[in-house]
């Protein structure tokens, strides 16, 4: 009986399968009907379905980025508090520096600028890199004053007249300007050989030098202030290190030149007691 049955049921869908697919030949309008409403049916059941899974996902990003602002936050706070103990040790510094200079009666360096000029002529010459300026005597330019740019050292005054001077340009194998380099302080002399990448001379043994070291003026020399840019470590070789400077120096159109001086307080001299004991004998 069971199995009558299992054939019956089995035969009733193979037909009705065969009815559905002979009507829908028939009749295409009826089947897209049909389909239509079926999909309109479970299209809402979808979505509600859908929206625990899309809640899932938005909680697992935003976990993510809690993570990712607290790891940043720790970070900058880490980086906040380098930067304060920074700030601390440096003022301590400062503040040794003016107490040992006071000590020492090392004055303060002053630094003015004394003439814009305008490039009138250079030298053209393989064996002398110089220019001639617009500005002299007349206008506060003495000789042996540094010359510089937006970028950089130029060089010095090596002639001046009353309305023109001559710039040894720092790349003249005449030219040494004391530097130093600027992560150590070690200081050197920036030595020109007549070719566009100037030399470093009288390195400390044992001390090291990379390509792309920054370089500045060291102040010695009283000729350039302290902390002017100069160049970077360009090559290093065999036959020395070169340095690519920061002023360009074959396309000079105006420079600047500036004084550089050192001002110290006058130092007291205390009394002698012999003086005193003279004195009033005298009375």
């Amino acid at each position: 009986m069971k199995e009558l049955k299992h054939r019956f049921s089995s035969g009733f869908f193979i037909v009705l399968a065969l009815a559905l697919l002979i009507s829908g030949s028939s009749n295409t309008s009826l089947v897209n009907a049909v389909r239509g409403q079926i999909t309109d049916f479970f299209v809402p059941i979808l979505s509600v379905a859908s929206r625990p899974l899309q809640a899932v996902d938005d909680l697992i990003g935003w976990t993510q980025q809690v993570a990712i602002v607290f790891s940043e936050n720790q970070r900058l706070l880490a980086e906040n508090a380098q930067l304060k103990q920074a700030r601390i040790t440096s003022s301590q510094l400062a503040i040794d520096n003016q107490r040992l200079k006071r000590l020492l009666n090392v004055g303060e360096g002053q630094v003015n600028i004394i003439a814009a000029a305008r490039v009138v002529s250079d030298s053209d010459s393989p064996f002398f890199k110089s220019v001639l300026i617009n500005r002299g005597t007349d206008d506060g330019v003495l000789k042996g004053r540094a010359v510089i740019n937006e970028d950089g050292i130029v060089g010095r005054i090596i002639n001046a007249g009353s309305s023109s001077s001559r710039v040894l340009l720092a790349t003249d194998i005449n030219s040494h300007i004391p530097i130093k380099l600027a992560s150590s302080g070690i200081n050197m002399i920036l030595e020109g050989d007549n070719s566009p990448y100037p030399k470093l001379g009288f390195l400390p043994i044992g001390e090291e030098i990379s390509v792309g070291d920054l370089i500045l003026t060291s102040g010695y020399g009283m000729v350039f202030p302290p902390d002017l840019p100069v160049g970077q470590v360009l090559e290093i070789t065999e036959e020395g290190i070169k340095i690519k400077l920061s002023a360009k120096l074959y396309n000079l159109n105006y420079v600047s030149i500036m004084g550089y001086e050192i001002i110290r307080s006058p130092v007291s001299r205390p009394v002698s007691r012999m003086g005193d004991r003279s004195s009033k004998g005298r009375e």
